[in-house]
């Protein structure tokens, strides 16, 4: 097979979060590292992270001469506004800088507002559940736009609503700790509002610049499949699948909280306040009926001997990318920018065909008539990786906690290779030739 190309305004670049690279943070997560270093995999806090936030400069010249065209990143909350309606204009100058950085490297920047972090004022009063918080968002979004003026096309509000939801009000993993399924129905509803309250927010300021917006969340699709026929299996499967997978973007189409969450009448701003789907793409996962597993509304993770497994445990399949742009192109005819991809792997020995068939399988998506505008990459440097700590390593670059120096990875030059001339290689290597089995 031939190299395929990407059309030739394909965005390609790398994806980060804040609170994950920049060090130095007090937010609600920050606090909750040092209150409970037990629930972080190896004891250890984003205090230092990657030093992203005095580093910056360099980090991004360094993936512009690998030949990157975008750079996704994140606004910590908690820097531009540490006390309820005071700005930090030293705060918001950073990041217009960062703005203006990316646009002189010829990198689009994509800027994500809420990347699962709360100032820690919010945090004490609900968070996403407050009944303030849509209309204290919106300022914040409002203030961001206004600083980075008319530098920023692509808007994320809010990164992986339902896996804020479930990780920190479901399962109890993630600050505050809750273990409370009316609290995680409060989570998402409060996450709906305060999408639409930022979507129009931030469109207001556009037209006031004069500036496109195209506003968005990211959005995680992991896809709920059975391997055996069982009615148990498909049911147990279906409602978390709706759930995780379509309720809440279908919530943002339709303009209402929806069954079963919800049969609400319209929110306010709500209704078609997704311009383009972020696509956050890891894996799918395999389940059957589990009656000891009420959390997850009765489903298990079933493994399967023999498929490649990522040091997070979660099976590698490309095709899976491809089924998920297929399925949100074919339900909501939006465009597609897939906003996270990629592979924990210490050793850099999936992933270099890790991006190779994933990027093949974009590919695939937009042949089939997909309209897909870009893919960043998860991520370039080694970060804190919430409740992992340290211990999963997705980056492009390895990062030495002791120094703070960055290796480039071989996985880094493929992805330059690619990024610099738009092809990808045709003939695809097989993880399970560079990888370890399941």
């Amino acid at each position: 097979m031939s190299a395929r190309r990407f059309p030739r305004d394909f965005l390609l670049g790398c994806a980060s979060a804040a609170h994950q690279v920049e060090g130095g943070n007090d937010n609600d997560w920050a606090r909750w590292e040092r209150d409970h270093p037990e629930r972080i995999a190896d004891g250890s806090s984003s205090q230092d992270a990657c030093d992203h936030y005095r580093r910056y400069r360099d980090d991004l010249t360094a993936l512009a001469a690998l030949h990157q065209n975008a750079h996704r990143f994140s606004v910590e909350w908690s820097r531009v506004e540490k006390e309820p309606g005071c700005f930090d204009r030293g705060a918001l100058n950073h990041y217009a800088d960062v703005v203006r950085t990316c646009r002189e490297l010829g990198m689009e920047p994509v800027v994500t507002l809420h990347h699962f972090t709360f100032p820690v004022w919010l945090a004490a009063r609900g968070g996403a559940a407050h009944a303030d918080a849509p209309r204290l968002f919106a300022r914040y979004a409002a203030a961001c736009a206004t600083a980075f003026g008319s530098d920023i096309t692509w808007w994320i509000t809010i990164n992986e609503p339902a896996v804020l939801a479930c990780q920190a009000h479901l399962t109890g993993e993630w600050p505050p700790g809750e273990r409370s399924l009316r609290s995680t129905l409060a989570t998402l509803r409060g996450l709906l509002r305060m999408h639409a309250a930022a979507y129009h927010a931030l469109h207001a300021v556009a037209l006031r610049n004069g500036s496109p917006a195209r506003v968005s969340i990211a959005h995680h699709e992991r896809r709920l499949t059975t391997r055996r026929g069982r009615h148990l299996d498909r049911l147990a499967a279906r409602l978390p699948d709706v759930l995780f997978n379509r309720w809440f973007l279908r919530c943002c189409a339709s303009g209402r909280l929806l069954p079963p969450l919800g049969d609400a009448p319209p929110l306010p701003g709500l209704r078609d306040s997704l311009d383009y789907i972020g696509l956050n793409y890891y894996c799918e996962d395999t389940v059957r009926f589990d009656r000891t597993s009420p959390q997850t509304l009765f489903t298990g993770r079933v493994s399967e001997p023999g498929r490649v497994l990522s040091d997070f445990g979660w099976p590698i399949d490309a095709p899976g990318l491809r089924s998920a742009i297929d399925a949100l192109w074919g339900e909501f005819r939006l465009p597609i920018l897939i906003t996270e991809n990629g592979v924990a792997d210490s050793r850099d020995a999936l992933r270099p065909a890790y991006i190779a068939d994933h990027l093949n399988a974009v590919l695939d998506a937009i042949d089939d008539g997909a309209d897909v505008r870009g893919y960043l990459h998860w991520t370039a440097w080694d970060n804190f990786e919430w409740a992992e700590g340290y211990t999963k390593r997705f980056g492009l670059y390895a990062v030495d906690r002791t120094t703070q120096e960055r290796t480039p990875r071989p996985s880094a030059a493929l992805y330059a290779g690619i990024c610099a001339t738009g092809e990808v290689p045709g003939v695809r290597s097989s993880a399970r030739e560079l990888g370890r089995p399941g």
